[in-house]
């Protein structure tokens, strides 16, 4: 039986720079989620809770909406422990959906908008969803699979006013009903919130148990830092008033605010990560929500709109992944037309971003305190976050960290083979002991066993990530277990060679995966985005030959694709296995043409 060691049991973070008026540990109370969440419309009522496009809902109108919606599921025969499946977008009728479903009684299971049909008829038959809420430019995906589903009625909300045939139920006539959602008993550590769909560390998509008690925790664990936060900001001299906003001394530089945020402490927020993920749903969408923040809610992301957004309304969040940001740094011209000075806190999650895209996003914010980068880490089956970088001016900030553990949570490093834990800078899995952790897997019994054990009393799971920690409790991302490759004996990280890569001035964006190879086992490419500057102007083997001059002589790229672009979940997280499929697919052509 592995032993923890007494520098995690004790948290070393906790002595090394933690962030000062956070605490170590917080109450996490015995409430669903969406009673958390009624109790903040409750709390802002006046207040404005979502800005989509040209419309406009309070925290009153979605309490309102959410207790219709509940109403009407229970009248059309959901019962606890139901599923409902939504398969939207980012959209009011998502939110009011996803909380009136838990407000009576259901599980919700969220399904990629991007989904060919084949894969939502499997989430939603993996799931057991008897129920499924859509919009009417999906409907039609769904309609092709239905009669393979045990789906009982679809809710569909018309956003696009599309013309549309079948068997449904409007999403608006679910609305039209005096609000009496059932009163039911909950067990929050047992009742499941959340089917949250995920490859996991192995295999085929499974569904992560996330409960009440998970999701809730998630929320009060973040909170402390949204605190330390708004306090910091309203430290600083009012210069003077305009209209709704305040203009505030920042070290010698104005920065405008709203006076709501500046007095009350209610920010707002681009709420662009999908809803769909575990993580824009739960640090947006719900914890945005929890902490009385106008989310201001994009479809999809528009760089245009989503950066006039942040001058209109003064915006002070902007959660985002990879692929945003690599984005906006290479297109430095079109950020600048717009004044970004409000934002005070830019998080990068979803997967691992290079320095070199850090360092140009905090060039374009003039590497003022406000609106650094800073990374976090998480996974679905932890709903999701289990570490934040939360820097300057609180603490410091390593680029290439994703921070420490946020309260109430454990992280360590493990040997993956013996399940031993490891000393300090030592490289190996990162495991997390917390609330947030997941139930388990969704009837997958072996697949749950595999992801936890059992260490001095604790409950850990292995998350598959290869990393490290610091001295001070920080933690570093190496790469996916399952995406480190095998060169000739030596083990590759694929994150490493692109860090590296995103050095080179023509690339824009690059993703590195080990292909089939019959001498070395597996060789290395690298598929590379140029800068539009470059196209035609560089070689595939002038790239290679720099990379040689910069990593060891077993790291180097031996090919090099270029490509107009590279494959993306819906999160902006690069798809290695798409690229890896491909390849073993050319592989297997090859090999039955040489037959």
């Amino acid at each position: 039986m592995p032993t923890v060691p007494d520098f995690v049991k004790n948290r070393i973070w906790l002595e090394r720079g933690w962030v000062k008026g956070v605490p170590a540990d917080v109450e996490i109370p015995d409430e669903p989620l969406h009673e958390a969440i009624v109790k903040s419309c409750q709390r802002y009522r006046d207040r404005t809770a979502m800005v989509f496009y040209n419309m406009k809902l309070t925290y009153s109108q979605l309490e309102h909406h959410i207790k219709c919606f509940a109403t009407s599921l229970a009248k059309v025969g959901v019962r606890k422990g139901d599923v409902v499946a939504i398969y939207a977008p980012n959209c009011p009728q998502f939110a009011i959906a996803y909380y009136g479903a838990m407000m009576a009684g259901a599980t919700v299971t969220a399904v990629c908008p991007l989904f060919a049909p084949r894969e939502v008829e499997f989430q939603v038959n993996d799931s057991e969803s008897k129920y499924l809420v859509t919009v009417d430019a999906l409907y039609k995906n769904f309609a092709i699979v239905r009669k393979n589903t045990a789906v009982e009625k679809v809710v569909v909300a018309k956003l696009l006013g599309e013309k549309i045939e079948g068997d449904f139920v409007d999403f608006n006539d679910m609305l039209r009903v005096q609000p009496d959602p059932p009163k039911l008993d909950w067990n929050t550590k047992e009742d499941i919130a959340v089917l949250q769909y995920t490859g996991g560390t192995t295999g085929l998509p499974k569904g992560c148990m996330l409960t009440h008690y998970n999701v809730v925790a998630q929320m009060y664990q973040l909170k402390p830092f949204n605190d330390v936060l708004i306090e910091w900001v309203k430290s600083h001299r009012v210069i003077r008033e305009e209209g709704e906003c305040v203009v505030l001394d920042f070290d010698g530089k104005e920065v405008k605010i709203f006076k709501d945020y500046y007095e009350k402490g209610y920010g707002a927020r681009i709420a662009v990560l999908p809803w769909y993920h575990i993580y824009g749903q739960t640090v947006d969408l719900s914890y945005g929500l929890f902490v009385g923040d106008v989310l201001i809610v994009f479809s999809r992301f528009e760089p245009d709109k989503i950066l006039e957004a942040i001058e209109k309304y003064r915006v002070t969040t902007f959660m985002g992944a990879p692929a945003i940001f690599v984005y906006l740094v290479n297109n430095p011209g079109l950020v600048k037309k717009y004044d970004l000075t409000s934002l005070a806190y830019v998080n990068n999650g979803a997967g691992p971003i290079s320095p070199e895209v850090v360092e140009k996003w905090d060039e374009l914010l003039n590497n003022s305190a406000r609106g650094l980068l800073v990374e976090g880490y998480g996974l679905s089956e932890a709903s999701p976050v289990t570490h934040t970088t939360f820097g300057p001016p609180f603490r410091k900030r390593k680029v290439g960290s994703v921070g420490t553990p946020i309260p109430n949570t454990y992280a360590a490093i493990i040997d993956p083979n013996t399940l031993e834990f490891l000393p300090i800078g030592s490289e190996g899995e990162i495991v997390i002991s917390g609330p947030q952790v997941m139930k388990g897997y969704w009837k997958r019994p072996d697949e749950t066993e595999k992801v936890f054990f059992y260490a001095d009393g604790m409950k850990w799971l292995r998350t598959g990530d290869l990393g490290r920690m610091d001295e001070d409790g920080y933690f570093y991302i190496v790469d996916r277990l399952k995406d480190m490759i095998k060169y000739k004996g030596h083990s590759v990280y694929p994150r490493e060679i692109e860090d590296v890569m995103y050095e080179h001035p023509a690339i824009q964006e690059v993703c590195v995966v080990g292909v089939p190879d019959p001498e070395a086992g597996e060789t290395i490419k690298a598929f590379v985005v140029l800068k539009p500057e470059f196209k035609g102007k560089i070689t595939e083997r002038e790239i290679i030959e720099w990379c040689k001059q910069r990593m060891a002589a077993y790291k180097y790229p031996r090919i090099v694709e270029f490509r107009d672009e590279l494959p993306k979940s819906a999160a902006g997280k690069y798809l290695r296995r798409a690229l890896r499929e491909e390849e073993l697919k050319k592989t297997k052509a090859r090999e039955g043409a040489t037959r």
